[in-house]
Order: structure tokens, then sequence, then C-alpha cells
């Protein structure tokens, strides 16, 4: 799985230095796509975005189509943003946002909601470092602890 992301990183340094050399809006939009891409490749090969169990892979039906077209306009685009860059430009932006907000959802309220249950679940006994289990709330509208 890090070919993928080997891969990716070797045709971004391919366009970051053609950019550098004569920048033109297609070398950059291809830059930014196939560096995504190596991204995204690095979160799907190290387990964060899908687990080992995951056989549906979104990228060989959406995401390689956008590189790819990306990368022709790349190699093949005049020096000036066409509609084309536009539109490759834009997809890319929405997918960077895409692709952000599964990240912070995941990290910001999965992993929290996880790291409870499985407190919950080993609740019962004290654990290595000798900390008890915190008290549990009484129900809302009981009367216990109310003065």
């Amino acid at each position: 799985m890090y070919l993928y992301v080997i891969v990716a990183v070797a045709a971004a340094c391919y366009f970051l230095v053609k950019a550098s050399e004569r920048p033109r809006p297609g070398v950059i939009v291809a830059a930014i796509v196939w560096l995504l891409c190596a991204g995204y490749e690095f979160l799907i090969a190290n387990g964060t975005l899908c687990d080992a169990n995951c056989n549906i892979r979104v990228d060989a039906i959406v995401l390689w189509p956008l590189v790819w077209i990306a990368t022709l306009f790349g190699i093949y685009a005049p020096g000036q943003w066409t509609v084309t860059g536009k539109v490759i430009g834009g997809v890319s932006v929405f997918f960077l946002g895409s692709v952000a907000a599964l990240l912070l959802y995941g990290v910001l309220v999965q992993r929290p909601v996880a790291e409870r249950a499985a407190q919950a679940k080993n609740c019962g006994a004290q654990s290595e470092s000798g900390r008890e289990c915190p008290p549990v709330a009484p129900p809302a509208g009981s009367t216990t602890g109310a003065e």
C-alpha cells in the first residue's frame, strides 16, 4: 500500500520541479492534486481512514480519474487559467475539504466515543495505574444527592 504513496510523492515532486522551472497554473494544479493523492494514500495505508477489513476503495472510482485528468492538464496546459483548470482546481479543493472534514470527524468525534466505550467496558476492574472508574452520574430527575 505504501507503494502508492511513493508513486504519488514522486509524481508530485516531478510537477513541483516543473512548476519551479516554469510556473504555469496547470503544472501547479497537477502538483497539488498529486500531493493530495499522496496524503490520502498515506492515510489509507496506515489505517487512519480505512481499517484492515476495508475492501472498498473510493480512489479507484473517483480519485484516480481526477488525478489523471489533472496530470494530463499539467502536461498539456497553456500558461493561463482556463475553464478546465478552474474546474480541476475546484474539484481538488473540494476533495481536500472532504478529506479534512472526514479526518476531523474521526479525530474529534469517533475516537473519543470509542475511548469512552472501551473505558466503560473495562470499568469493572482497576486499571494498571491504580485509578478507579469515575463515579456514575445519577439519572436526570432523580433526587439522589439533592439537599
